[in-house]
């Protein structure tokens, strides 16, 4: 869950419209208590939509997964076939590609996870959400019933500017949040050069594994062959 996202449900769910209604006096409490509802409705499509984008991002890796695990199984066939043959640039040509292939997996089922968790906890602010909203049209309901009954002396001048007051001091709050909840743009750079470093090590490395690889396989389809680490 991003960031931003993450903290718009924290200050939605720790709603400033109950503490706005208590200290500012002749606000407009049921005008504050509607714009919080709306701030509500909105995090809940947004964090729906979030759901919903991280599925399908699941959802293609998983694809991802499967189509790769499916090509290595057919390519480890195709090099027994060539080394049998006496084909051992295609069957190098294979094994490669596996060792390429079997380097991805562990990274695409990590970002399946990923996914999987924040699909999950979307859905877990998806119902708190919908709990908070509840919670605070009851509020209203219970307001509107008590003015109904008790009807206001006065004119609304005071409640109109108490109210223009409380959205300022919504939107200053809205402001900070804003400005204190951006993206770290630069741990994200520093977390892919450390990735394409390590790219860089495992690519160092895979003539010496294709190699390996290529033994191994002659050694199992030829068993008494001398093992190459025994020359």
């Amino acid at each position: 869950m991003e960031n931003r996202l993450r903290d718009r449900i924290a200050r939605v769910l720790t709603s400033t419209a109950h503490t706005l209604v208590d200290k500012i006096e002749g606000l407009n409490e049921e005008g504050i208590l509607e714009a919080a509802i709306r701030e509500v409705d909105g995090a809940i499509d947004e964090v729906h939509t979030a759901q919903g984008e991280s599925l399908a991002r699941k959802h293609h890796v998983n694809k991802a997964i499967e189509r790769l695990t499916a090509e290595r199984n057919r390519l480890e066939e195709e090099a027994e076939t060539a080394v049998r043959s006496g084909r051992e640039d295609l069957a190098v040509a294979g094994l490669g590609r596996i060792d390429d292939i079997e380097r991805q997996l562990p990274e695409l089922e990590s970002q399946m996870l990923d996914h999987k968790t924040e699909a999950e906890r979307l859905g877990q602010s998806l119902e708190s959400l919908k709990a908070r909203r509840a919670q605070m049209h009851d509020d209203l309901v219970v307001l509107r019933r008590t003015r109904a009954q008790t009807p206001s002396a006065g004119g609304g001048a005071p409640g109109v500017s108490a109210q223009r007051k409380a959205e300022r001091a919504e939107n200053a709050f809205n402001d900070r949040y804003a400005k204190a909840t951006g993206t770290d743009r630069s741990t994200l750079h520093a977390k892919e050069a450390e990735q394409a470093k390590l790219r860089d090590l495992s690519a160092v490395s895979r003539d010496n594994r294709v190699q390996l690889r290529l033994e191994q396989l002659k050694a199992r389809l030829n068993p008494g062959s001398p093992s190459p680490s025994n020359n």
